[in-house]
């Protein structure tokens, strides 16, 4: 073995183990800040964690709703949110208020589920068709883009959300339209 080649074999070494960690550190955000917040609540909701994702939000989750809720809707909501991409943009805190920008990129559920509750009634199928339409009709959906404000206030010494930041939960789901 040539020796100009042992340190380039250690250099990728050291690169090939840094990687590893990032990798595998499964992107834990810095929740001591809005922003951080703000990716932590989308990474749970990503990833069907909601009652981590309710905690986030400075939330009570109901388990109990949850756990009765139908498993049609549950599937569809945890496959949208699956496949939400999203950037934090800038953040601005004041006092003990923040704003968090962020973008997200989803397909629209709304208009995917009417397009599958209609195929199911043409076909006479069951939820379980309209489950597999949903998805189908998800995976090759153009995904829209919205950019919105979260809103923080700090409570506690810990950033929760202010009010329901209802225009960031519609552009999870796709279906915010915001007039230009």
């Amino acid at each position: 073995m040539k020796k100009w080649m042992i340190p380039g074999i250690g250099a990728a070494a050291v690169v090939l183990v840094i990687a590893v960690v990032v990798l595998t550190s499964g992107g834990k955000a810095d929740t001591g800040t809005p922003a951080g917040v703000t990716a932590a609540y989308l990474d749970a909701m990503k990833s069907g964690d909601y009652a981590k994702a309710y905690q986030y939000a400075g939330q009570e989750f109901d388990k109990e709703a949850y756990k009765n809720s139908a498993g049609f809707q549950k599937n569809v909501l945890a496959e949208t949110y699956a496949q939400m991409e999203y950037e934090i943009g800038g953040e601005e805190i004041q006092d003990n208020k923040a704003t968090v920008e962020v973008t997200v990129r989803n397909a629209n559920y709304m208009e995917l589920l009417d397009q599958a509750i209609y195929e199911t009634l043409k076909q006479g199928g069951d939820d379980a068709y309209t489950e597999q339409v949903y998805l189908e009709n998800l995976k090759k959906a153009e995904k829209k883009e919205e950019t919105v404000l979260v809103n923080y206030r700090l409570e506690e010494g810990e950033w929760v959300f202010d009010g329901s930041n209802s225009l960031l939960q519609a552009a999870m789901l796709g279906y915010l339209r915001i007039p230009e």
